[in-house]
């Protein structure tokens, strides 16, 4: 791979040294410099693709299909760490199985989001009957950009193509290899629930995480006042009859705590207050005697008003908090303790 990469706008990046090994996120953003993949697979593949459509039970190599376009799904996990250690992997042994690419409409009919994988673009809907997506192999997509500054030859990275006949079909094969076939957390399932999902306090749930950086554990407390169980996300993510209902008066107590504690706590260093899992448990625990709804809405105007007028002498323990070995008391300890005194005062 050459050290300068040109593309059709005339940018130009300079690559790091091949063989370099510290491909920090910072340097590979810098080689990729906005460009959308379409323009990066252009300069990296030996050939052209022909154009003709995709079929089925054949195995297709990414660097012989400069012009295919082809987009990635915004909710799959994605880090720079596991791409550089997938990027290792698949330099040294290659890819032991293909990765797997699908129509682009069937996947938005599902109801999640595509995206450019290195500019970020997201799709419109009226461009993506001519795209295909990475249903399986995210990762790998994203070590074979790596692989373009990391070495003289970047890795195959091959494919095949499958055909979903309706957006239902799909969603359960994406589901199966993805979610239920792969070691996954809360935070993977329930971001697929959010993505699909019309329910404003599920998509409330998301826009905690990806918004406010709030930690998926405490986001769940915060929205739903507890931690959901699997099969509850299972039912969300496939729009289930059965899939749990969420009761409005205390989602909307909740969401005026997290809006108090968020204002409150909003200084730098200050916010793993509100983004941890201590404060939104016990927020949560304090609407669990609370059977009616004027009451709930009572006692959030209550907590809402007392963080806002907290004092340092509240607030500092807060902020500072940490675990004691010697006093034998936890960080959480600390908070909600420090919490049930803001009360009383």
């Amino acid at each position: 791979m050459k050290n300068e990469v040109s593309t059709e706008v005339g940018v130009k990046t300079v690559a790091p040294t091949p063989h370099d090994t510290q491909f920090t996120e910072s340097k590979v953003r810098e080689f990729i410099n906005g460009q959308p993949f379409a323009e990066i697979l252009h300069d990296a593949a030996k050939s052209k693709w022909d154009g003709k459509p995709l079929t089925e039970d054949k195995v297709y190599h990414l660097n012989e299909m400069g012009g295919l376009k082809v987009a990635i799904i915004r909710e799959n996990r994605r880090t720079h760490r596991r791409a550089m250690k997938m990027n290792k992997a698949c330099m040294k042994v290659g890819m032991t199985t293909p990765a797997i690419l699908v129509p682009a409409s069937v996947v938005n009919e599902w109801g999640l989001t595509l995206i450019d994988p290195t500019s970020g673009r997201e799709l419109t809907k009226e461009e993506m009957k001519d795209y295909y997506c990475v249903m399986e192999g995210h990762a790998r997509l994203d070590a074979w950009v790596i692989s373009l500054i990391s070495s003289d030859e970047p890795f195959d990275f091959h494919f095949v193509f499958k055909h979903y006949s309706t957006s239902e079909e799909f969603g359960k094969a994406y589901t199966s290899c993805n979610v239920d076939m792969t070691r996954t957390t809360s935070k993977d399932r329930l971001a697929i629930a959010g993505a699909r999902s019309k329910d404003p306090i599920v998509i409330s749930y998301l826009k905690k995480t990806k918004e406010d950086q709030t930690i998926p554990k405490a986001s769940q407390y915060w929205t739903f006042g507890r931690e959901l169980a699997k099969d509850e996300v299972s039912k969300l993510i496939y729009g289930d009859a059965n899939a749990p209902k969420f009761e409005k008066a205390l989602t909307d107590a909740l969401s005026l705590c997290y809006e108090s504690f968020k204002t409150r706590f909003s200084a730098d260093g200050a916010e793993k207050v509100y983004r941890g899992v201590p404060a939104a448990q016990w927020c949560a625990d304090m609407f669990l005697n609370q059977a009616e709804d004027e009451d709930k809405a009572a006692m959030a105007q209550i907590i809402s008003e007392k963080v806002i007028a907290m004092d340092d002498k509240l607030y500092t323990p807060l902020i500072t908090a940490k675990t004691s070995k010697k006093e034998h008391i936890t960080r959480d300890q600390k908070i909600k303790t420090t919490l049930d005194l803001m009360m009383n005062v």
